[in-house]
């Protein structure tokens, strides 16, 4: 029965993250950006020593996540939907993990649990729908915590270094939180897991050193100059609301339900703290603790920080969260878990129903793109694109793509085609955009697929 319900729960968690995916899919600048690199490594053999940008200027994550997704990028012929279902299967696989993890080492059920909240939780659902780097994070985490519990040191090192080239910014915590379970239980750290962590981390150094210690600077002056890390006691309240929101919405959607989440877990901690296995318990606290409290000090990056960062804590803390409402009896768990159902099922049935959410996505960009080159006939075009971000990554790519052998011209001719993306936050930009482009040529017909706007214009004064 058992292997029934968890073969029911992985089938219901890809179906979440795959259903309609290019309806949904965000294909955005730094979606753009990484197919871009995928299409060099995949067309023209260029390889690379760094991944995507991090937040913090001149440091880079490693190149794993790049060689992770472009043999989905090939095996799709540079479709976007496919590294996207190849993530949701990793995620698919992660649950698969955190069921393993719960069942071995909390408890009976606690896995089974543990796994449908993360299958269904709506917040989680989006994230691995997400096309990017931190989406394939939480297998690693759950393969690093699981390998931490087997005290198999060689997979702890190689795991948390892929992890950082993932996303450093939720990664990096995980190297303190292994110190500590470490010296807590008096365990050495052998030297082969440090060996494959410093593999991990080769590329980037070699990038470093080929130019001019970029990497290196880029730390001190993120440590040292800036003091991106110093106590604040008026920055504490803030961070503290946000963790508090952070760790509630991704169980449950009201502000009441919030609320009773948040009293409630702590309460039933200390009820039966005495029935939860000590080892594991332990080490997914401290797991799930440590960024917490190093964050408190944490102000650089203009001192944002996001949710995401949090990618692999989240596996931990819904361990936890599985252990404890078990723990607290039957009926503790089953009404939590029936507010849990409703809300979060009711937020997918109002979301697939959808024709198109309300952003960008890849199935009308698609469109767009496609009916230019339809349109176009052959005949040399330019194109102008308005993107939020400034830089349409996204769109150079889908031209790439669907153009196969034919492109937009690198030479002004007289056929201009325009696209533009809605702009609420700043829509002075996009009214200067319009006014230029009124300037440069006159317009044919528009078209609109979905929130985009395409127009073909003859441009004005043109000279062949």
């Amino acid at each position: 029965m058992k292997k029934i319900l968890l073969i029911a729960i992985l089938a219901l968690a890809l179906f979440l993250r795959t259903y309609r995916v290019a309806d949904f899919l965000g294909f955005w600048f730094d979606q753009g950006r990484d197919a871009k690199v995928v299409w060099d490594i995949w067309h023209s053999g260029k390889l690379t020593l760094i991944g995507p940008t991090t937040g913090i200027e001149g440091i880079f994550l490693g190149p794993f996540y790049y060689y992770l997704i472009t043999p989905a990028y090939i095996l799709g012929g540079g479709n976007p939907v496919y590294p996207a279902v190849f993530l949701a299967l990793l995620n698919v696989l992660a649950i698969y993990y955190i069921y393993k993890l719960g069942e071995e080492f909390l408890g009976p059920n606690v896995g089974l649990v543990a796994a449908f909240i993360t299958a269904v939780s709506q917040q989680f659902v989006g994230y691995q729908r997400w096309l990017s780097n931190p989406t394939p994070l939480p297998l690693f985490a759950v393969l690093t915590l699981d390998s931490l519990l087997k005290r198999r040191w060689w997979l702890v090192g190689l795991c948390a270094g892929l992890s950082l080239q993932l996303e450093a910014a939720s990664a990096i915590f995980f190297l303190p939180a292994i110190l500590i379970i470490a010296f807590l239980h008096k365990l050495k750290i052998p030297l082969v897991a440090l060996l494959l962590f410093g593999l991990t981390l080769m590329p980037q150094i070699v990038f470093n050193f080929r130019h001019q210690n970029i990497l290196f600077n880029s730390f001190k002056r993120f440590l040292v100059s800036e003091r991106s890390f110093q106590p604040n006691l008026g920055a504490y309240t803030k961070r503290l609301n946000f963790y508090y929101t952070i760790f509630t919405n991704k169980y449950f959607t009201t502000d009441r339900a919030w609320a009773i989440f948040a009293v409630s877990l702590p309460a039933l901690f200390l009820l039966v703290r005495r029935k939860l296995p000590p080892l594991p318990t332990t080490i997914l606290i401290v797991w799930w603790v440590t960024p917490l409290i190093l964050l408190l000090f944490y102000h650089g990056n203009h001192d944002y920080i996001w949710d995401y960062y949090f990618t692999g804590v989240y596996p931990a803390f819904t361990l936890l969260i599985a252990a404890i409402w078990l723990s607290a009896g039957r009926w503790a768990a089953a009404i939590f878990l029936a507010v849990f159902i409703f809300q979060n099922v009711s937020y997918h049935l109002a979301y697939f129903r959808q024709t198109l959410p309300g952003y960008i996505t890849l199935t009308p960009q698609i469109q767009a793109v496609d009916w230019i080159y339809q349109d176009a006939a052959g005949q040399s075009f330019n194109t102008d694109v308005y993107v939020p971000p400034v830089i349409p990554h996204a769109y150079d790519y889908l031209f790439l793509w669907r153009g196969k052998s034919a492109r937009p011209s690198a030479q002004l001719v007289s056929r201009l085609y325009t696209i533009y993306e809605p702009d609420g936050e700043h829509p002075q930009f996009l009214s200067a955009w319009q006014t230029r482009q009124d300037g440069i040529g006159k317009i044919d017909t528009t078209l609109t697929f979905g929130p985009l706007t395409v127009s073909r214009r003859t441009r004005l004064l043109y000279d062949q």
